[in-house]
């Protein structure tokens, strides 16, 4: 019996279509790795609700383990039973060069550097905690005269950066040298709030940077009940409220940035004039 091949026209439409379904899978799993990704704000009742990624251990939300130095342990959430003494280390940010997150607040928009940047992330807890009056516009003014009043001095950018280096030799000719950075961190019950010193990526010197810090027992599930103390599942998101029992956290959060750097101290209080513009 004679096989019949297809036409070369035929082998060349099924190696297309073969292509296009690889291609749709791989875009599939690509938007939804980059959703899982994502802080998404919302609200949940009379809280405003963040939900986090769990695993995402090389993005801006890691999970730790406390350490007597107060900067934390990075572990392998999915093979850690997380419980009270792990966190998640949040890299909070409160602006975006574009509308394309679905945590932005459109409202919110200033200019820095001939750039126009529009509220994220912070600024949109805040705005929804003063819509849903768990922050009051008088707090918010208050804020505004307290960032204004810190002195330059005073900014975390501002303190110096210590080398210590040993008078002993190490191995092999080496000298030992030990560099100490500067970090503030203000706790509350709810979780605490660090500003730390990190090396700039694109250039030259050092940039402060604000870490929202959660304790494992404070995050929810979707459910909105406290997590189990287990390993992280694949893709795990979890969820923490800001309510009217943590509001003040979110105040100590907006003064981190204020201590950070004269820039953030501007910024953060450009953000909160915008707010108190939108609720008038």
């Amino acid at each position: 019996m004679q096989t019949v091949k297809p036409f070369p026209q035929m082998r060349k439409f099924i190696a297309i279509l073969f292509f296009l379904a690889f291609f749709v899978s791989v875009q599939r799993g690509f938007c939804a790795d980059a959703d899982y990704k994502q802080v998404i704000i919302s609200t949940n009742g009379d809280a405003v609700r963040v939900r986090l990624p769990l695993t995402d251990v090389t993005g801006k939300v890691r999970v730790k383990e406390n350490s007597p130095n107060g900067f934390g342990l990075a572990i392998a959430p999915s093979k850690t039973s997380l419980g009270k003494k792990h966190y998640l280390e949040w890299q909070i940010g409160y602006d975006i060069p574009n509308t394309n997150s679905p945590s932005v607040v459109s409202e919110i928009r200033f200019t820095r550097n001939g750039e126009t940047k529009y509220g994220h992330e912070l600024s949109k807890i805040i705005f929804e905690a003063v819509r849903l009056g768990l922050l009051s516009t008088n707090d918010l003014a208050r804020e505004i005269e307290a960032l204004k009043k810190i002195p330059a001095a005073e900014f975390e950018e501002s303190q110096p950066i210590q080398i210590e280096a040993e008078t002993n030799g190490a191995a092999g000719g080496f000298q030992r040298a030990i560099q100490r950075l500067p970090q503030f961190t203000k706790t509350t019950p709810h979780g605490w709030v660090q500003i730390q010193l990190k090396q700039k990526q694109h250039a030259v010197g050092y940039q402060a940077m604000v870490y929202v810090c959660l304790p494992m027992n404070e995050v929810l599930t979707m459910d909105g009940s406290p997590r189990k103390t287990v390993p992280a599942r694949s893709k795990e998101t979890v969820y923490y409220d800001f309510n009217r029992d943590n509001a003040a956290f979110l105040l100590d959060i907006i003064h981190a940035f204020g201590l950070a750097s004269q820039q953030h101290n501007e910024d953060a209080r450009n953000i909160l004039g915008k707010i108190l513009e939108t609720a008038h």
